[in-house]
């Protein structure tokens, strides 16, 4: 509602925690499920966009978000990684 009084940000679709089997990485099943969330987002509910984070030391998923086309739009919060990871 654009007469809304609302602080909050709007709602978007967010991919969380996508994580592949050591086994099973580089057969494209990453891919797959970011496409999966995509279509979902869109057909279901027609965002164009998806957002998510990914550790910025985790140069596999960087290369699959960037390969896919998603593009770093900043840092939405200071996010406290396992073992160490930058945030």
């Amino acid at each position: 509602d654009p007469n809304s009084k609302s602080t909050n940000p709007p709602l978007r679709p967010y991919l969380c925690n996508l994580a592949v089997s050591p086994t099973l990485r580089s057969l494209g099943v990453g891919r797959a499920l970011c496409r999966i969330v995509e279509a979902i987002a869109y057909k279901k509910w027609g965002y164009r966009q998806v957002y998510l984070h990914v550790d910025p030391a985790n140069d596999a998923a960087v290369g699959l978000y960037e390969k896919e086309g998603y593009v770093d739009v900043g840092r939405r919060w200071n996010v406290i990684w396992a073992d160490g990871a930058e945030n």
